[in-house]
């Protein structure tokens, strides 16, 4: 039966996050960061689909905040809040070291994300 070491299996791991963590920061640092907010009143069981450049980026549920960074430069955003519901489209011009803040809320059938002001 072959042992497995614990120790040497836990350092790997830990160096492999260490790793992972330093190019998230990297691009963070570089880039900038975009975070969506939910409305109180979007409903419990609302989520919404955020893709960034055609590509899913994430899903809004409740209780959560939606937290990516992004390469400087355009970007198209997309969220939508499920079927029979209007997306919202939007272009996001990042500068790197702003992070870029909406709230998410849906006053009827059409899904809004209204900014907050950048900052850094």
């Amino acid at each position: 039966m072959k042992q497995v070491n614990f120790p040497g299996l836990f350092l790997c791991i830990a160096i492999c996050a260490v790793f992972l963590a330093g190019a998230q920061l990297s691009v963070a640092a570089d880039g900038g960061r975009l975070v969506i907010r939910r409305s109180p009143t979007l409903g419990s069981y609302v989520s919404v689909t955020v893709r960034v450049d055609g590509k899913l980026a994430g899903i809004l549920s409740r209780g959560r905040t939606f937290e990516t960074p992004l390469a400087p430069g355009n970007h198209q955003l997309t969220a939508s809040a499920g079927h029979g519901r209007t997306p919202w489209h939007g272009t996001l011009n990042v500068r790197a070291g702003e992070t870029y803040t909406y709230t998410a809320s849906l006053p009827a059938s059409e899904l809004v994300l209204t900014p907050a002001t950048a900052s850094r």
